[in-house]
């Protein structure tokens, strides 16, 4: 019998990835749903941090999708799209309904990613305060 570890469900989310990220459909599908999940989980006071983690990814990905950010591999890409499956997923290690502890494996997925990929994301982030304060008020 398969144990249900963090490092199994996401390496079931990481196998979708790669589809997903060459699907501009499905990808928009994932940006909704981790737009409608951060809604949700905004409430909730102990979740500032993952939900500004999950929302910086969010965004990295419709710059990677619309083609105005490239500046990532495609495997951190591929990773970032792992971590928000798993994010969105009901069903992971730690169901999201237990409340107070449903979150906690998101967390753990999110804390790995960033110390997986963190040269790629704050050089994103880095690009994206960049752009914000070159653009000329509406």
């Amino acid at each position: 019998m398969e144990r249900h570890t963090i490092g199994n469900y996401f390496n079931k989310m990481k196998s979708k990835a790669s589809v997903i990220l060459d699907d501009d459909k499905q990808t928009g599908e994932l940006i909704t749903d981790a737009e409608k999940k951060t809604e949700t989980a905004q409430n909730s006071s102990g979740l500032r941090e993952l939900i500004t983690q999950v929302s910086g990814l969010i965004r990295l990905v419709k710059h990677y999708r619309d083609g105005t950010y490239r500046e990532v591999s495609k495997k951190s890409m591929m990773l970032v799209i792992a971590a928000l499956l798993y994010f969105v997923s009901p069903i992971d290690a730690v169901p999201d309904f237990l409340v107070g502890i449903g979150l906690l494996d998101d967390a753990a997925v999110l804390a790995f990613l960033y110390k997986t990929i963190k040269e790629e994301i704050d050089h994103y982030m880095e690009w994206e305060e960049k752009e914000q304060t070159i653009k000329p008020a509406p």
